[in-house]
């Protein structure tokens, strides 16, 4: 039988809050030494996910954009310099950036669908909720790696 992702999961899950701005935001990834995080409203419900890919896109220098607006074309340059850019980004709301279309995983799920799911949309970790899209819990690569060595190591013996 397979291992379901409740018996694996983070369950001391550090999240930002929908109305925090990016500076809080960084300081919890380098505190706690993470590239992503939860975000969660009042009640607790998962509603976005900020990760170090969204904040490295903000302030990553933009190709120029032609915009064709059928009777002449113009380009865009990206004209603002990283330290406007930094200012900017301090002060965004979180959920500016973030990605609100979460994928999530429910606790009871296998350890193999979730591999799967990390896999396929190429992300590294899902909030896990409950059935009331209350966040619970994180399930990372990470957690799902450290289980294939102990499951590993358990058959040794």
């Amino acid at each position: 039988m397979s291992e379901i992702i409740s018996n694996i999961m983070e369950k001391d899950v550090y999240c930002a809050r929908e109305d925090d701005t990016i500076a809080t935001v960084l300081k919890k990834l380098v505190d706690k030494k993470i590239s992503g995080l939860p975000i969660v409203d009042g009640d607790d419900k998962v509603v976005g996910f900020i990760s170090d890919g969204d904040i490295m896109k903000f302030i990553a220098k933009q190709d120029p954009r032609i915009i064709d607006m059928t009777s002449f074309i113009t380009v865009w340059y990206d004209s603002e310099s990283f330290d406007q850019k930094m200012d900017d980004l301090l002060n965004i709301n979180v959920m500016e950036l973030a990605t609100t279309k979460v994928i999530s995983a429910e606790p009871d799920e296998d350890v193999d669908e979730v591999a799967r799911t990390l896999g396929k949309k190429k992300i590294k970790k899902l909030p896990v909720i409950d059935e009331n899209g209350k966040l619970i819990g994180v399930i990372s690569r990470h957690n799902i790696i450290r289980y294939i060595i102990s499951y590993h190591l358990k058959q040794g013996e």
